[in-house]
């Protein structure tokens, strides 16, 4: 069955052991789609249960929580325009409580409470550090085809029993397999712990091997009788969010106040792309003891009660529902109608000549952009809080604290799971930064990381988007322009922006191929200030301009560095012991927080003393470590001896204890410092530090053993979560430790292989719809881009990362860029794969849109007549790729004015896409919007509305009415209004979509330029002259600095604006004599 609009139901799964007990209730599979919509790369399984069919969709591979959920979902209903009823169905936590007898292997369906769909959202990381429950959110109401079908089913397993066990076994017979992973375990491996007993965190054991031999700290629960459901099924609040909990004391609680029965990590991402009932089997109680053996039959229980349900529901109730996509687009029109409604009124007050409109994105309530929290265990020194607070009370708009990394006094304590800086300059800025957001409100406070050009740019691109700027997602210097200039009005509140890590002097002064320097984006505002931390003091000097307003951050006294330690090992110690503690590690606020977090994790077993003897045994081979000058290693010469013993004595203690933490952080490593994702981590078991590490065959870790493994690391205070869940970071330092420790010890040819592959399989497409993760992602892969692997296998990784890096930067507007880094890929996989491998061919069509974009047309044609004839050769006809070429082709000869030969090659294109893939997908709608294009330049404008038309609706319905595409079609369709003298409706559509590029795109997006080139010429037929002028001269000091003065739409804007102004000229003289006379 390849009709994808005869498909109902949708079905998500998150993990392959999830999809593997749905498939098993199948009663019959049907095979996957030969086409989707445009951008899914979702994996579907299609197949019929009962009387209805049935598309199952998993989240890929290592990625969990609620944004992955979110985007499967979206891309499910656009491929699938038919769902009308959807189930999450999978495995989660229980919480049991004396109301609610939860056992594992039971079920929990997310039922409705006041109002709510069965399902909340709430943040954990605020749960954790306070306490405190902070609901974000919940799923709207399952469809009544569901909720009826539940009460229904309820009904009938109160009479006759659930039966799920049998019915799990009957679904395994022919899965033999299956059989050894997803059949019920033995009752003996069920036990629940109590509250305040944990799993060790140094055991990578099982429960059943470490924990259950305690029978103290076991609740005692009687077996369930003969009459008894088993499994049984409950119906209750299920609690999302995007970690896993696994806190007990934290899971009675929330299950007392707000009666929580189960907790996952997907389900809150479906509410607003998916409405859907929530089923789980239930794997682990939600605590420290997570339960890998239950996981298999859990899913088979949730898959089973959810076949049931299918049964309950009759296809004409189903076809009763609203498809999903048609609810969801409901609310579409309102939203547009409001924004036509405010550009409009903003026009009438525009042509009143009041002045400027107030820019909306000036928040009546300032700002506070800090990533990390305040300490309240936080260790003063009056002499540089006073020097601080004179400073930002003084005239100087800049002043700086200086200091090695880790050693000055002021550092921030570990309480509970707060984040672990053990940066005195940095700690002290974050501690002033709270401290002026509590005694001065109105001030905006905005954190700058300053370690790297690309962290930097990210920083304004977060400040940008808690400003809610229309313009933020200008390409590359763009956004640092744009906040600069923002933060540089009058009408904006008085702010602190704190630059933290600013040491490269080469990266914030020096100008590369023409591009200003970094420090040029500081802006400059009175009673406004920049707090700037460094290692260099150069760099400070320079910032400042005064040596009177930088501090040198002193090194903390042996008492100073005693009391932090006793504050770190929170109970009475040997003082004397403690002292020569402090001593031997020179009292650096780094060393002695890792020592006591060392010393912590093993209390009891681990003393003061007992630290001090492995210390001196380390000891013997500090000087080697310290002597490398392998690469960039050496960048921190100040590091003191005891910095890098202190980080190897942990180091070595977690190889030994657990080998597989210590590979994660030897990953971890070779990442930027700062917001590292975790979905990029998880192969780190195929490291050679312990062959014991690996525990499959791919080196891929379970995402249980990399929640342990990261625990680890935490505890010993070496990795750190951020305020962004999924985003992790390292202290600097650790990071140095860590890679001089593997350039000396280890094999850093293995780490740089890992971090190579993980940077080319995460790094998407770039096409609109990764934007986001791309720009999270480029701070880390930077630094590959320059460095080309020797051998083989990594220069095929690393083509592969420049193609799609290369593609980010053709979205983004940014061509000359994109070309420097296709010409590289090119030049690599032509070497090893030949010219006519499809990779090759690929990154050769990749060029081939540079050369086009720039409007180097003669180059573009070479190249696309190349790629298309070998790919026609290699891959056939009408293989997608060969017809992308041909349409490539076929908009170069239209660029040249070859309008018959454009419009052939776009007529072969759109009717073999038509029959091939659809009419209604993408790329067939892509076609029909190149012809209807050929069809405008030869003046054919009724051919091209109808086109344009018909494609329009389409994508505005596919794809969605802000996307690039459908922004696209509707300015092509306002150009064809224009040219037959339909003015007015031309001005709508251009008014309309020039403001939503301008917000999706960015203001100097050359794609946001055509629409302000295209709306200039029909205020100019509608003669509003002095508008046309205005908004002409600006497109064209645009284009000439986005595009460059040669190129051909920029002559284009120019040539017009230059005939307007002479133009213009006379009928101003015209209009002159006339009323003279």
């Amino acid at each position: 069955m390849s009709n994808l609009e005869a498909y109902t139901v949708g079905w998500i799964c998150a993990i392959p052991a999830e999809l593997a007990a749905a498939r098993t209730f199948l009663d019959e599979q049907h095979p996957t789609p030969e086409a989707v919509a445009r951008n899914d790369n979702n994996s579907y399984t299609l197949g019929a249960m009962g009387k209805h069919n049935v598309v199952i969709a998993i989240l890929p591979k290592r990625e969990y929580g609620i944004s992955a959920a979110a985007t499967v979902a979206r891309d499910l209903v656009h491929s699938f325009p038919n769902i009308r009823i959807g189930l999450m169905v999978g495995v989660g936590g229980g919480a049991p409580t004396k109301q609610h007898d939860i056992r594992l292997g039971d079920v929990v369906i997310g039922s409705r409470d006041a109002g709510r769909g069965g399902v909340i959202q709430y943040d954990y990381g605020k749960m954790i550090q306070n306490q405190a429950f902070v609901e974000t959110g919940s799923l709207n109401q399952p469809p009544p085809a569901l909720l009826n079908a539940v009460a229904g089913l309820e009904t009938d397993y109160m009479m006759r029993g659930p039966e799920l066990d049998s019915k799990v076994e009957k679904a395994l017979t022919p899965w033999k397999r299956l059989q050894k992973t997803h059949s019920r375990p033995p009752a003996s491996t069920d036990r629940l712990c109590k509250p305040d007993f944990t799993h060790p965190l140094d055991s990578s054991a099982p429960c059943s091997q470490t924990c259950h031999a305690n029978t103290a700290n076991i609740f005692s629960r009687d077996e369930r009788g003969e009459h008894e459901d088993n499994p049984t099924v409950h119906y209750g609040l299920i609690a999302s969010a995007n970690e896993v909990m696994k806190n007990a004391e934290i899971r009675d609680k929330l299950s007392a106040e707000k009666g929580v029965l189960c907790f996952e990590m997907e389900a809150a991402g479906l509410m607003n792309h998916f409405p859907c009932l929530v089923i789980r089997g239930i794997c682990d109680y939600s605590d420290s003891h997570k339960n890998k053996e239950w996981q298999g039959f859990a899913a088979m229980v949730a898959a089973a009660y959810a076949k049931d349900l299918l049964l309950q529901i009759a296809p004409t109730s189903v076809e009763a529902e609203k498809p999903v996509l048609e609810v969801l687009n409901s609310a579409k029109p309102y939203s547009d109608l409001l924004r036509v409604r405010l550009c409009d009124i903003q026009q009438r007050v525009q042509s009143l000549k009041l002045g400027e409109a107030e820019d909306l994105s000036i928040a009546r309530n300032p700002h506070f952009l800090v990533p990390f929290p305040s300490d309240p265990d936080f260790v003063n020194r009056s002499d540089i809080w006073t020097w601080i607070e004179e400073r930002h009370a003084g005239p100087e708009s800049r002043f700086a604290l200086v200091g090695m990394g880790g050693f000055g006094y002021v550092t921030l304590a570990i309480v509970r799971v707060c984040i672990n800086k053990s940066v005195s300059k940095s700690q002290m800025a974050i501690q002033f930064a709270h401290r002026l957001h509590a005694t001065s409100p109105k001030t905006n406070v905005f954190w700058v990381h300053g370690s790297t050009k690309a962290t930097f740019e990210e920083s304004y691109r977060s400040i940008a988007d808690v400003l809610a700027l229309p313009r933020r997602h200008d390409p590359d210097v763009d956004v640092l322009v744009l906040v600069r200039d923002w933060l540089q009005r009058e009408d904006v509140s008085p702010w602190l922006m704190v630059i933290d890590n600013a040491d490269d002097i080469q990266m914030l002064f020096s100008k590369r191929n023409s591009e200003k320097p970094i420090t040029s984006y500081l802006p400059k505002r009175e009673n406004s200030k920049i707090l700037i931390t460094s290692r260099n003091s150069d760099v400070a000097e320079r910032l400042t301009g005064n040596v009177k307003m930088i501090y040198t951050v002193p090194t903390m006294e042996n008492e100073q560095a005693l009391q932090l330690l006793q504050k770190k090992l929170g109970r009475d110690v040997n003082e004397a012991a403690a002292s020569r503690l402090s001593r031997t590690l020179e009292c650096i606020p780094l060393a002695v927080n890792q020592a006591a977090a060392y010393i912590n994790k093993r209390s009891p077993r681990v003393t003061i003393q007992s630290y001090l003897d492995e210390f001196q045994k380390s000891e013997n081979r500090k000087g080697t470590l310290l002597r490398s000058d392998r690469g960039d290693i050496r960048r921190y010469d100040g590091v003191s001896n005891s910095v890098v013993v202190t980080w190897q004595v942990t180091f070595e203690q977690i190889k030994r204890e657990q080998p597989r933490a210590a590979n994660l952080l030897s990953l971890m490593s070779y990442f930027h410092a700062q917001n590292i994702p975790e979905y990029m981590l998880h192969d780190y078991s195929s490291g050679n530090i312990g062959s014991e590490g690996a525990n499959n065959k791919h080196g891929e870790t379970s995402n249980i053993d990399f929640e342990g493994d990261l625990d680890v690391l935490r505890g010993y205070s070496l990795v750190t979560m951020t305020a962004t869940p999924g985003l992790l970071e390292m202290h600097s330092l650790v990071q140095f430790c860590t890679q001089v420790w593997i350039s000396e010890f280890g094999s850093p040819d293995q780490w740089k292989t890992l971090f190579l592959q993980s940077a080319s399989e995460h790094f998407p497409s770039g096409v609109f719809e990764t934007w986001q993760q791309c720009q999270t992602l480029m701070p880390h892969v930077q630094p590959l881009l320059d460095k080309e692997p020797s051998e083989e296998h990594n220069r095929l990784e690393w083509g592969k990362l420049l193609t799609n890096v290369s593609w980010y930067f053709v979205m983004l507007g940014n061509y000359s860029k994109a070309e420097v880094i296709v010409r590289q890929a090119v030049s690599t996989w032509t070497e090893i794969l030949g010219q006519e491998h499809p990779s090759t061919l690929t990154s050769m069509a990749n060029l081939a849109s540079t050369f086009w974009n720039q409007g180097r047309w003669k180059e573009a044609e070479e190249l696309n007549v190349q790629v298309m004839e070998t790919r026609k050769r290699v891959l056939g006809e009408e293989h997608p790729n060969t017809l992308a070429s041909m349409a490539n082709l076929a908009s170069t000869y239209r660029n040249q004015g070859r309008w018959k030969e454009a419009e052939e090659l776009d007529v072969q294109v759109m009717e073999t896409r038509k029959r091939v893939l659809g009419e209604e997908h993408p790329s067939t709608l892509t076609s029909m919007a190149n012809l209807a294009s050929t069809y405008m330049n030869q003046g054919r404008w009724k051919e091209a509305e109808e086109l344009q038309v018909k494609e329009l609706s389409i994508c505005s319905t596919v794809l969605g009415e802000e996307h690039p595409s459908t922004l696209t079609s509707m300015g092509n369709l306002a150009s064809t209004y224009m040219n037959q003298g339909r003015w007015k409706e031309a001005e709508e559509l251009e008014v309309r979509v020039m403001e939503t590029r301008k917000t999706v795109l960015g203001e100097e997006h050359p794609d946001t330029l055509t629409s302000m080139h295209n709306l200039a010429f029909t205020w100019k037929d509608l003669e509003q002259w002095e508008d046309a002028m205005q908004l002409l001269q600006d497109c064209v000091r645009r284009r000439e600095n986005v595009l460059g003065v040669d190129h051909p739409e920029t002559k284009s804007s120019a040539s017009a604006l230059s005939d307007w102004e002479l133009d213009f000229g006379e009928t101003s003289r015209e209009v002159s004599y006339a009323l003279r006379h």
